[in-house]
């Protein structure tokens, strides 16, 4: 092959690698712009029905699959034991940093500490403090599932614990819906007339408890589900399978 056709063909070449190029650099553009208008319809169809965002859509739509859980118990007689035998820690030792110390060391006692046990919040009163700890799987919190100590005078006096144990994740993954149709869904669905301002949506697992017998040892089956939190930690769940 000679060289003038060896450089025809090196820049017929190029040419259709750069068509490619600003096609898709056009595709991408396109769609965001179709994205972009898509949530401020949504904003505004909220807002028309006095729903209003104090927070952004999630973009995300991920495919994921339904976890399969069991209720776990606790012998209450151990923990109350373990609670009988603290020593109380001095005020100016209830840190952030060893009350989460204290209550994890307590859930590792009484046996019940996993690669699930996240810390979640810190609540102070007047005469008491929360910890708080959820149940994350890969990142994802399993809704409705959670350890809450309560410390008073430097230690731990009441231990509260709804668990749902992970048994199995399935194989099978499906798109969740986006965020945008679970706050039309939200909004459909809402009856009232009062104003709604919208703090945080977030995809979680979710298993209605309303329907789940906490004494059953029995497995059931946690959904993706937008969670919806709304007016002052009000939550509303939207299955985000469709």
């Amino acid at each position: 092959m000679d060289w003038t056709k060896a450089k025809t063909i090196l820049i017929v070449a190029l040419l259709v690698t750069n068509l490619v190029l600003a096609g898709a650099y056009l595709f991408q553009n396109m769609r965001f712009e179709d994205e972009a208008e898509m949530q401020d319809g949504t904003i505004k169809l909220l807002a028309a029905k006095k729903i209003y965002l104090k927070t952004e859509i999630p973009e995300e739509q991920p495919r994921m699959p339904k976890l399969t859980v069991r209720f776990d118990t606790i012998n209450e007689d151990d923990v109350n034991e373990l609670i009988a035998s603290q020593v109380s820690l001095p005020e100016t030792e209830l840190s952030d940093e060893n009350l989460i110390a204290i209550t994890t060391q307590f859930i590792k006692d009484c046996g019940l500490m996993t690669e699930n046990v996240t810390f979640h919040s810190i609540e102070r009163a007047e005469d008491e403090i929360k910890v708080t700890y959820k149940n994350y799987i890969e990142n994802v919190a399993i809704e409705e599932s959670y350890i809450l100590c309560t410390l008073k005078d430097g230690k731990i006096v009441e231990f509260r614990r709804f668990w749902l144990d992970p048994v199995e994740v399935s194989n099978s993954e499906k798109e969740v819906m986006p965020a945008r149709a679970a706050l039309v869904k939200f909004m459909s669905e809402n009856a009232g007339d009062e104003p709604i301002y919208i703090q945080n949506i977030s995809l979680v697992f979710w298993l209605d408890s309303s329907a789940f017998n906490a004494e059953s040892p029995v497995t059931d089956t946690a959904f993706p589900a937008w969670k919806i939190l709304y007016n002052d930690n009000k939550v509303r769940y939207v299955t985000a399978w469709e």
